[in-house]
């Protein structure tokens, strides 16, 4: 049903305004869905869905913001290398996360990699993704964008890193992790990093 308040929307946060987006009953009560959410929701029911082919909108949701506020978030540890700390970009989250949202979506995936470095880039804090470059990893036998030691460039694994991550979001939530900032994210790029099949996010 056509929504009548203002709210975020349940799967990706973007505040949707008052007759703008649809209102659903989920488990836990009413739920607001921006139009693009609630379209990609009808159509993962289809028998055409196919998420490695799945096409995003080209403009944002009508009736909702044109962008979201994001927490990029990170984590000191140590290196493996040197042992000295160093600084890693962990994932994106949303400042104000809408009830019912779930995901904090993990630099593991490169898309969401991608965008913390532009996110922080354009927020005037380059040195925050100093360490972040494309690498080759041994154990993945291919190229990918990942974090690296601050003093000796030392490629840092995601699979240690994110397994760290993930136990610090074990015990305590989003507030394990370090909000290095908050960055202004289109809802264009954002949704995309939302609706990447690729793995990468931690329920929560």
């Amino acid at each position: 049903m056509k929504n009548r308040f203002a709210g975020g929307c349940t799967r990706c946060s973007v505040l949707v305004f008052p007759n703008g987006g649809f209102l659903r009953k989920g488990d836990e009560g009413w739920e607001v869905w921006c139009a693009t959410c609630q379209s990609l929701d009808e159509l993962a029911e289809s028998k055409d869905f196919d998420p490695e082919n799945l096409e995003l909108p080209t403009v944002p949701p009508s009736g909702c913001a044109t962008t979201v506020d994001l927490r990029v978030l990170g984590m000191t540890r140590a290196c493996w290398k040197c042992r000295k700390d160093t600084l890693c970009l962990i994932g994106l989250y949303p400042d104000r996360p809408s009830h019912g949202y779930v995901g904090l979506h993990t630099t593991d995936n490169e898309k969401t990699m991608a965008l913390c470095q532009l996110l922080v880039q354009h927020m005037g804090r380059t040195d925050l993704a100093a360490g972040v470059k494309s690498r080759y990893s041994r154990t993945m036998r291919e190229r990918q964008l990942a974090n690296g030691c601050w003093h000796c460039d030392a490629l840092q694994g995601n699979f240690p890193v994110h397994e760290e991550a993930l136990g610090r979001v074990a015990s305590g939530g989003v507030s394990g992790l370090d909000t290095l900032l908050v960055a202004i994210c289109p809802v264009l790029e954002w949704q995309t990093v939302v609706y990447d099949f690729g793995g990468g996010v931690i329920a929560i």
